[in-house]
């Protein structure tokens, strides 16, 4: 498992039990009232250290920027979300998602934590966020599967960093009074 994959998983089951991303409370810029299942992979991968994805708001011709993908996009296997490759093998951090037409959602998605388990905000009990099988029932639709790609490589070391030397400099040698 990859570094990112660690963390993501680390801090995905570390919210467990939370009520943060509750239906009916305000999360930053979700209002009252409205599913954050995606908004709970967000704020898993900026803890992470792993840049989160965003697609252009360009659903609205007067709005400019970007926002966090639908559970819908995550879905989607045809729809490209950078740094993110679609996979048929799930593994512990990998997000799972699937698409589904609700009223107030695209679909449900969830982190992949172990085999044949995810954790994601649930529906079905108001927003909680719970570790159980959803993803992996025999009774429903198997979900698009994706991975990070985008492993950052380790921080080079400081270019004037101190280190160990064998040259005496003028001053007390090594273990001198």
């Amino acid at each position: 498992m990859s570094r990112a994959a660690g963390e993501i998983v680390r801090i995905a089951r570390s919210k467990v039990g939370s009520h943060d991303w509750r239906y009916d409370k305000k999360k930053d810029e979700f209002a009252e009232n409205t599913n954050k299942c995606n908004k709970f992979i967000y704020d898993v991968l900026v803890e992470a250290g792993v840049t989160p994805p965003q697609v252009p708001k360009s659903f609205l011709i007067f709005l400019w920027g970007s926002r966090l993908p639908t559970a819908g996009e995550w879905a989607n296997a045809s729809n490209s979300i950078t740094g993110w490759s679609v996979v048929t093998d799930p593994q512990p951090g990998d997000i799972a998602a699937v698409k589904s037409f609700y009223l107030d959602a695209t679909g449900h998605v969830g982190i992949v934590v172990s085999k044949n388990e995810t954790v994601s905000a649930s529906s079905h009990v108001g927003g909680v966020i719970v570790q159980n099988d959803w993803g992996f029932r025999a009774n429903e639709a198997r979900p698009t599967f994706r991975r990070y790609t985008q492993e950052a490589p380790p921080p080079a070391p400081e270019q004037n960093a101190p280190g160990p030397s064998n040259s005496y400099d003028g001053g007390l040698p090594p273990g001198g009074t």
